[in-house]
């Protein structure tokens, strides 16, 4: 056999790569031009695009097949969610809905994740267990035979922020003309009821020996009116409108007013100290910063029970931080906030609290104003260790701290605050000194009269009444439910009449445990209220079956009262 020469080798390997090179080249262009090439290239593109359009996207995009088992999800899925792609493609649907929304669809025809097309909002919920508001877009397609479901999600959580901000802007637009309508139709009719209280008693000094408690009665009622006076002009700073142009505010006096609005709520949990120090007034509105202390107010009292106040504490200083800024602490004594909760407690729409007792909106309402005051808000917290909410304001430029403090630190100011009365000397004592709590004598009751027992933390409130009903009966008035139980222990009242929000023992616990102790007597009560309940409250007057008064009340009305509970057999 000839030996071949290495050259002819080398021609002969480079003409039939060449070759080859060439038969390529020729079968991409003619392919490329042929239907199915052109074809499959375009499908090919296609799908190159439709994955980088899914893969960043601003809004989750996942596919589910007919049970609800997650196939595929796009990269901000696992950045919204938390979850690696691994994990994701293991959920379900319903895994990541939080279970409250999944709760209240329960009862609803259809789950929505299974119809073939729709629109509807719910909240899904992170890795870490925090949930968000979601507009959810699902659409039925089938893949290879079978049904799926595609879904894009999108976080609505900055478009309800908005709507909140909205809301609460319209909300407090009509407070404030609400609120100067009622405090001008209140002002009027208690001007003259101030004017002639004080004509009466400046005509009728000194006061005969026999009309002592006509004194007591005048005094009253113009100590009440004040207390009325001052109310009216705490609503109407607190309710003027949010956008009002913004003036140097005194952050102590902005947090007494809202302490006068929240003292209901607080008296029934906590006693109140106030350590008002000396601050520099802040740039602000009066209105919202009033707003921002009464939510972190109510939200301190509502971490606590009601029924043992004495066991617990609402605390609110002032004092000036050390970067200059005015600083606001309340705290309070109360369960605390567990740790995976506090990261959210500033979100809109997150609480805690079962559906109905709360929008989750007071402490996001609180971080809005703080922040748009160029402020900050912080809280420290723990389970049972109760919390403290700090506030910190930029004071006004070139404002120095008032030399004095508003209030004595550590001052103990038991709620509510009550107005002075100046005694009268043919009145001896203080006029808020409750009368003697000893059992009737036993002299026999008037004819038609009835014995009957007054029950009111208010001095002046059972003071009016037993002027409202004796004679003909006899009244016996005490300022607690602990001094009412152990004159019930001692016999029998034919009427009851019993504040229904007190503090130490509310009239509710009070009923609790006379209808264990003595039924016929919780039989016989007749519950005083004054509009504002807690939701305990309002459960407990929607299962019991006894009558009530509603303050104020006329004398018609309270002897209306005492002649319905007459008709109770006494036992």
């Amino acid at each position: 056999m000839t030996d071949v020469p290495p050259t002819t080798i080398a021609l002969a390997l480079g003409a039939l790569l060449g070759a080859l090179a060439a038969s390529w080249w020729w079968w991409r262009r003619t392919g490329a031009r042929s239907p199915a090439g052109r074809a499959a290239t375009e499908l090919a593109s296609r799908l190159r695009r439709a994955e980088l359009l899914a893969r960043h996207a601003n809004d989750i995009i996942l596919l589910a097949d007919g049970s609800g088992q997650v196939v595929d999800v796009n990269d901000r899925f696992c950045e919204l969610l938390g979850h690696t792609r691994e994990e994701a493609l293991r959920l379900n649907v319903r895994d990541l809905r939080d279970p409250a929304k999944l709760e209240e669809a329960a009862g609803r025809a259809g789950e929505p994740f299974e119809s073939d097309a729709g629109l509807f909002e719910t909240r899904f919920r992170r890795k870490d267990g925090s949930t968000f508001p979601v507009e959810v877009s699902v659409r039925a397609a089938e893949i290879d035979g079978a049904v799926h479901r595609q879904a894009i999600v999108r976080d609505i959580t900055d478009r309800r922020r908005l709507e909140l901000q909205l809301q609460l802007a319209d909300r407090m637009a009509s407070v404030a003309t609400l609120s100067s309508g009622v405090a001008h139709e209140v002002n009027n009719p208690l001007s003259y009821v101030t004017a002639n209280v004080d004509f009466v008693l400046s005509h009728l000094d000194p006061f005969p020996a026999d009309l002592v408690e006509l004194r007591r009665a005048l005094e009253d009622a113009r100590g009440g009116a004040a207390r009325v006076a001052q109310i009216v002009r705490d609503l109407r700073t607190f309710s003027r409108a949010g956008n009002a142009d913004r003036t140097e505010v005194d952050v102590r006096r902005a947090l007494q007013s809202a302490v006068t609005l929240a003292q209901t709520e607080i008296r029934q949990r906590a006693q109140l100290s106030l350590e008002l120090g000396p601050v520099p007034p802040v740039l602000g509105n009066a209105h919202r910063i009033g707003q921002v202390f009464l939510n972190l107010l109510a939200n301190a009292a509502q971490a606590i029970p009601p029924g043992n106040p004495e066991r617990h504490l609402v605390q609110a200083t002032t004092a000036v931080a050390p970067d200059g800024r005015v600083q606001i602490e309340i705290a309070d004594t109360g369960a605390g906030i567990p740790a995976e909760v506090l990261p959210r407690i500033f979100d809109p729409f997150f609480t805690t609290r079962p559906v109905g007792k709360g929008l989750g909106l007071g402490l996001a309402i609180v971080h809005g104003i703080v922040a748009d005051l160029g402020g900050e808000v912080a809280v420290r917290s723990e389970p049972g260790g109760g919390s403290i909410f700090t506030v910190l304001l930029p004071a006004m430029h070139g404002a120095s701290a008032p030399v004095r403090p508003l209030i004595t630190p550590g001052a103990m100011l038991p709620l509510p605050a009550r107005p002075a009365v100046t005694p009268s000397p043919e009145a001896p004592g203080s006029a808020s000194a409750p009368p003697p709590t000893t059992w009737p004598a036993a002299t026999p009751t008037p004819a038609g009269g009835r014995d009957i027992l007054v029950i009111d933390d208010e001095p002046m409130v059972g003071r009016a009444i037993s002027r409202m009903l004796v004679p003909p009966h006899r009244v016996v008035f005490v300022g607690s439910a602990a001094e009412a139980l152990a004159l019930l222990e001692a016999g029998r009242f034919d009427t009851i009449l019993c504040d229904l929000m007190m503090p130490e023992m509310t009239g509710m616990a009070l009923y609790e445990r006379l209808v264990a102790a003595a039924p016929a007597s919780a039989a016989r009560m007749v519950f005083l209220t004054g509009g504002a309940f807690t939701p305990e409250a309002a459960d407990f007057l929607e299962c019991v079956p006894n009558a009530r008064l509603e303050k104020p009340f006329t004398l018609a009305q309270l002897r209306a009262a005492v002649a319905a509970v007459a008709s109770v057999p006494r036992g």
